[in-house]
């Protein structure tokens, strides 16, 4: 029994022996066999390229040379035996959410670095290239607040999603003003004062997110600009106003949501037990475990970009489980600026924070100046496969940011 490939093989050798063109044997098969056309077509196309032999390649094959026609016979063969994908299963095509089959509960992960409350960049000193002040940075955390919720609202139409651990990585504050020389004109406020702005808003913050979560835990390690020591090489990691500043926002969300504080053998703080957890790590990493994938978590001040040779983040990772004796699922880092990320092991991610401030006055007028829109990370995380979800909280649009002076250039 003739089959309809077989018509259509013939009838393209017809034609091309006619004489057609190729483009004259595409046009009629896609007319006389619509639902064969791609096909014909790929076949049509290669015609001229084969002329009237061809040498077959295929380990499988007769050797010696084939003619077009048993060309044809051995590409229909090999289509009609072909297999067919299995359909794409009821709970991907449906609409309905119910039937969608995500029955898992995960846990959202947000990150929060950099903001460097206070710190002010005049906007003079950069021509319009970079500018940031307790305002600005009002406005950048009400957005990533926002944006949190936001995302959180979205991931909840279509999975549980219950609990969320806040990772928060370092420089909330600008400092104490003596870490390099000009930073006493760089910033608004002293660091006492700093310390009771942040608290005061984180604790606003962080209570707004039990609007959407039943549980929060937030896992503290310092930065670098908290510091007390004048010099970075005379800073002792515990002695950080970071740290102070997270015990007194952890005391605060504890007289409305209740816990008990204590202290591990390391010397780290925790309050546990109500609805929001604090863990304070006084040391520069933490290690946590996140639905059984373990991450590191720390400030990254040391280390260099993702990109670099040797003494960056990569190498720093996997130098990192040889120290722990496992792998390190997700290596949270931040310091840099700059979101990053990148996998480069088996079950092993590298996931580098952006921050609050964008362009600053050391990135536009260092020697490879760098800088990208303010932003902050928020992830899924599923028991089975880990990082299943990564949204990016932009803080500042364009025109917000980049705010540059041409002389001489119309005004479009």
């Amino acid at each position: 029994m003739t089959t309809r490939l077989d018509a259509r093989d013939a009838r393209m050798l017809e034609l091309n022996q006619a004489g057609k063109s190729n483009e004259e044997i595409q046009q009629i098969i896609a007319r006389e066999f619509p639902t064969l056309a791609v096909t014909a077509r790929t076949i049509a196309e290669r015609l001229p390229q084969l002329g009237g032999h061809a040498r077959s390649a295929g380990p499988n094959e007769p050797k010696g040379d084939l003619t077009v026609e048993e060309i044809l016979r051995q590409s229909a063969a090999f289509i009609a035996e072909r297999r067919e994908l299995p359909p794409v299963p009821e709970k991907i095509q449906t609409t309905v959410i119910e039937d969608m089959g995500f029955t898992t509960p995960q846990e959202s992960v947000a990150l929060f670095s950099d903001l460097h409350y206070y710190s002010r960049i005049d906007r003079r000193a950069s021509n319009g290239l970079a500018e940031y002040n307790i305002d600005i940075a009002r406005e950048r955390l009400i957005r990533w607040r926002n944006g949190v919720l936001r995302f959180s609202q979205l991931n909840q139409i279509w999975v549980e999603l219950d609990t969320m651990h806040i990772l928060a990585l370092g420089d909330d504050l600008e400092g104490h003003g003596e870490m390099f020389q000009s930073q006493a004109l760089q910033m608004s406020e002293s660091i006492i004062f700093q310390v009771m702005g942040f608290v005061e808003d984180m604790v606003d913050i962080i209570l707004s997110f039990l609007s959407r979560y039943k549980k929060i835990v937030i896992h503290k390690v310092p930065g670098n600009h908290g510091r007390v020591a004048a010099r970075a090489k005379g800073a002792y990691t515990p002695d950080n106003f970071e740290t102070m500043a997270w015990q007194l926002i952890a005391e605060r969300v504890r007289n409305q949501t209740g816990g008990e504080w204590t202290t591990t053998d390391n010397g780290n703080l925790l309050l546990q037990g109500g609805q929001v957890d604090f863990n304070i790590t006084l040391g520069s990493i933490a290690v946590i475990d996140i639905m059984g994938w373990t991450c590191a978590l720390r400030h990254g001040h040391g280390i260099k970009g993702l990109q670099a040779t040797y003494t960056g983040a990569i190498a720093n990772k996997l130098r990192l489980n040889s120290i722990l004796g496992e792998i390190v699922n997700y290596y949270f880092k931040a310091h840099l600026h700059e979101a990053q990320s990148a996998e480069h092991e088996i079950h092993g991610e590298i996931i580098q924070n952006g921050c609050f401030v964008g362009p600053s006055l050391l990135s536009i007028e260092m020697s490879q100046a760098a800088s990208n829109i303010p932003s902050q990370d928020f992830l899924l995380f599923h028991p089975t496969h880990g990082k299943t979800g990564h949204h990016r909280i932009h803080l500042a649009t364009v025109d917000e940011v980049r705010q540059l002076e041409v002389y001489g250039r119309k005004p479009q």
